[in-house]
């Protein structure tokens, strides 16, 4: 749009001067756009007024004393096509003319949000006006009706409006992955916290209801004749451990527990000569109960360290074991170990130091005098570890739980309070490989006769012991 001013007094009467500006200085001073001549217009001040292009609408704002729009002071005006201004009382007048140029398109915005509720309302037949309506109408006036800087202001405020709605949509979905990956990570922390302290809890449990079923077996065995006399007649004491699996006094223990001279031919002496393996001594200790109970081996398997011996409850209240024998055994599984690991000497190392010097320094008590002493004194009670399944064999699991010689025999206990596997061996120098039968391999000693068993294997062993001795005699 043009401002047209004709001037019709002062300094420049008779000039017309076109204006495309959207601002206008008006004053005697060099710097304006609209200047006076200040030696001749005396009532103009330097910078007398303002014309500004606002919401397409020129507004006229007076900067010093005495601007007159159609003969009224004013100090703020929208004008309008063919006003008459005066700057100054007396000062130069000029006629306002406003040309629209070609493509000249300006309407002010209130009479844009008029004019789109008025197409909303025709567009829906005078009813409700939606708010998706009226929005479209209004955007089709703010590009079409509206001027090129409050265009290129509505684009540059769309502009940040969409940037600010990306980056609130981006913060919150980032916000939201990052609660979601906090809740995860908390939640998985959680679980890990409450699955450890699940274990231990059980793993509590499992050692008190049940370390009252595993027992210390103590033996004492040589290799002698009917007159027990001879160079052969040397004492052999150890200890192992077991565990109870019937109401009956069924104990399941290993073979190497149950017949400690299984796999030692030779040791002993000649059989030829009369001498047999014998025990001196056979007998379990519970925890709790003071006596010893006899021991007797009922059956021994042939392909595994396996073997059932017996004691005869006396009418006491044991707890039982129960074997899984069924489910197979996964690597990393949880699992408690249960006996009596090095034997009397780490139940020695258990008590007060008084105790221990008064019990083997005090009253001089040999092996079996020692542990029926502990056992008097309600001393004997099993040692329990906590670890996990590390490899599974057909024949043998491995696991990481502590024990070492005295242990073999004692149960490996899942979370469910079964009995998994029996350990039988240790791998010497690294405690983090210790070896166990799986308690499947008992099915096949629980099926079978003890006595004709135990015979058998007795009478395989005498084989082994004689054709050890021939061989030698023979080398001589």
């Amino acid at each position: 749009m043009k401002l047209v001013f004709v001037h019709l007094s002062g300094s420049k009467r008779g000039v017309t001067e076109v204006f495309t500006e959207e601002r206008l200085k008006v004053g005697t001073d060099p710097g304006n756009e609209l200047r006076f001549d200040a030696s001749v217009d005396r009532t103009t001040a330097p910078f007398h007024a303002e014309v500004k292009l606002k919401d397409c609408d020129y507004l006229l704002k007076n900067k010093a004393d005495g601007t007159f729009v159609n003969g009224r002071h004013v100090e703020e005006i929208v004008l309008r096509d063919g006003d008459m201004i005066e700057f100054g009382a007396g000062g130069p007048k000029v006629r306002l003319r406003m040309k629209s140029e070609e493509g000249d398109v300006c309407k002010p915005f209130r009479e844009m949000l008029e004019d789109s509720v008025a197409m909303a309302t025709e567009e829906r037949g005078g009813g409700f006006v939606t708010a998706g309506s009226f929005l479209r109408e209004l955007v089709w006036e703010a590009l079409t009706q509206s001027s090129l800087h409050f265009r290129m202001g509505l684009a540059l405020v769309t502009l940040v409006g969409v940037v600010l709605a990306l980056f609130v949509f981006y913060s919150s979905v980032s916000q939201r992955k990052l609660e979601k990956e906090v809740v995860y990570r908390l939640q998985e922390t959680t679980e890990r916290i409450e699955t450890l302290e699940e274990r231990d809890v059980v793993a509590e449990k499992i050692i008190k209801d049940f370390s009252g079923s595993v027992c210390l077996i103590q033996g004492v065995y040589g290799f002698g004749d009917d007159d027990q006399a001879g160079p052969y007649n040397i004492p052999y004491e150890y200890t192992g451990s077991g565990f109870l699996i019937g109401m009956d006094g069924k104990i399941l223990t290993n073979k190497h527990i149950a017949l400690p001279w299984w796999r030692q031919p030779g040791r002993f002496g000649p059989v030829e000569m009369g001498f047999r393996p014998e025990f001196k001594e056979f007998r379990a200790f519970f925890p709790g109960i003071e006596k010893p109970f006899q021991l007797k081996a009922e059956k021994v398997s042939e392909g595994f360290d396996l073997a059932i011996v017996s004691v005869d409850p006396r009418g006491e209240k044991l707890p039982v074991l129960e074997l899984d024998t069924d489910r197979d055994i996964v690597v990393g599984e949880p699992v408690v170990v249960i006996g009596y690991p090095a034997g009397v000497s780490a139940i020695l190392a258990r008590v007060e130091k008084s105790v221990m010097d008064e019990l083997v320094y005090g009253l001089g008590l040999d092996f079996l005098g020692l542990a029926d002493e502990l056992s008097r004194r309600h001393l004997i009670r099993p040692l329990a570890t906590q670890g996990h399944i590390t490899d599974v064999l057909e024949d043998r699991v491995v696991f990481d739980a502590q024990t070492t010689i005295g242990g073999s025999g004692g149960p490996i206990i899942d979370r469910n309070g079964k009995v998994i596997a029996i350990t039988y061996g240790v791998f010497t120098g690294f405690t983090g490989s210790n070896f166990a039968i799986p308690a499947k391999h008992v099915a096949e000693i629980l099926e079978t006769p003890a006595k004709a068993k135990v015979d058998e294997q007795t009478e395989m062993n005498e084989k082994e012991e004689t054709s050890e001795q021939t061989k030698r005699t023979a080398d001589r």
